[in-house]
């Protein structure tokens, strides 16, 4: 996309990082990985997050069902209260497989997550069920809304998808310019011909 190779030139390599990896190979198979870390949430964020994780292989090598699975990209109101977030989110969905959920449908599909989590003796959350990494607790029922597919890292993409929205924004006046222009330019012409 036209797009998307000036980002990646303006950016000099700030901007659309490549979310693809080589899989490393494991007991059990081929474990995939991605960036999905926003440094624009702060270190606290990323830290509580880690935690959980460990906090949830620790409770299932003890017996414990745990239900820990990845919820979407959603527009709460403690994240679009700061505008850089919202106008982000609004461009994100320009990077397909992205997208941004309200948080109406977060709630229902992660809740729905949990009750299978909770009622499914073959589900990844009963620690009868066999894994063959700990950390493919989070790998089965993720609701990630597209990160884990998006060729970018969430990371990389949400200058580029600021200046997307506001490109969408001004798009309806630079096509009011154009139009003017060339009927200005038409007018010209008409009155220099005569």
């Amino acid at each position: 996309k036209p797009y998307c190779n000036l980002m990646l030139l303006l950016g000099r390599g700030k901007f659309l990082r490549r979310n693809a990896r080589e899989p490393i190979p494991g007991k059990g198979g081929d474990y995939y990985l991605i960036n999905g870390i926003s440094v624009a949430q702060g270190p606290n964020y990323a830290l509580a997050k880690r935690m959980q994780h460990w906090r949830a292989i620790i409770a299932r090598s003890q017996g414990c069902t745990v239900s820990s699975n990845i919820a979407p990209s959603t527009s709460t109101v403690s994240v679009t209260q700061n505008r850089t977030f919202a106008w982000a989110y609004e461009g994100m969905p320009y990077f397909k497989p992205f997208e941004i959920f309200a948080p109406e449908t977060s709630n229902a599909v992660m809740s729905a997550i949990l009750f299978h989590d909770l009622h499914d003796p073959s589900s990844v959350a009963n620690p009868k069920t066999s894994i063959a990494n700990p950390n493919q607790l989070f790998s089965y029922g993720s609701f990630h809304g597209g990160v884990w597919r998006c060729a970018y890292e969430v990371d990389s993409i949400g200058e580029a998808s600021v200046f997307r929205y506001f490109g969408r924004l001004a798009q309806p006046y630079f096509y009011g310019a154009l139009a003017v222009g060339v009927a200005a330019a038409g007018m010209f012409m008409a009155s220099s011909s005569s």
